[in-house]
């Protein structure tokens, strides 16, 4: 190896299993999901995965807290700015469509029955909640907007694209994955990020 080659970061046997848990989920679904069909992605014994998860709750519940951390970890990088943390989201949504797919096959699969992992979900969204807060407190946003509202809305922003392609394709004439749209939807993203800032 030379000096300017970086070393590859070895991939532990939880990051590994981790990885293929949410092909799984994203494929099957919490309920549809195999155990057996993670170990054989993952290439390790299932008995490794009960090892470190007990049950496939604990899997799930360990692949999106993973998810979620990736997220959280980047987002601190990115500027307060309401209008670039938007665009990063919903560019993050199209790329990672597992992601998005393991949410919607939880929602659809969901009968009631609680949230799994929700306390921990929760405090999650809770500190994007408090940067929004933090945000109107300082100026940046306007605080005519609740800012739990608030936090829907740009939920619903970032998501609608990458969780009903049909609708935003049919709405647009254009596939979400087309510069048309990514160009489209940013710009309106951007103003509407502009709208939100006091006096306008």
């Amino acid at each position: 190896m030379s000096s300017t080659d970086t070393p590859k970061k070895e991939v532990t046997s939880q990051e590994a299993i981790l990885k293929a848990a949410i092909e799984e989920f994203a494929e099957r679904g919490v309920d549809g999901a195999r155990i057996e069909a993670v170990a054989r992605e993952a290439n390790f014994n299932k008995s490794l995965i009960y090892r470190y998860f007990n049950d496939k709750r604990g899997l799930f519940e360990a692949a999106l807290q993973n998810k979620l951390q990736e997220r959280s970890d980047t987002v601190e990088k990115i500027p307060v700015n309401i209008s670039e943390i938007l665009q990063y989201y919903f560019e993050e949504n199209l790329r990672d469509q597992n992601y998005v797919r393991v949410l919607l096959n939880e929602a659809q699969q969901n009968n009631g029955a609680p949230i799994i992992d929700e306390p921990w979900r929760r405090e999650y969204y809770q500190n994007h909640i408090n940067r929004l807060k933090k945000s109107q407190e300082e100026g940046i946003i306007s605080d005519d907007f609740d800012p739990v509202c608030l936090m829907l809305i740009c939920t619903a922003l970032v998501f609608f694209p990458a969780t009903l392609p049909q609708l935003a394709q049919l709405i647009s004439g254009h596939p979400v994955d087309s510069e048309e749209f990514q160009a489209q939807w940013k710009d309106c993203i951007s103003l509407l990020g502009q709208l939100l800032q006091p006096g306008k």
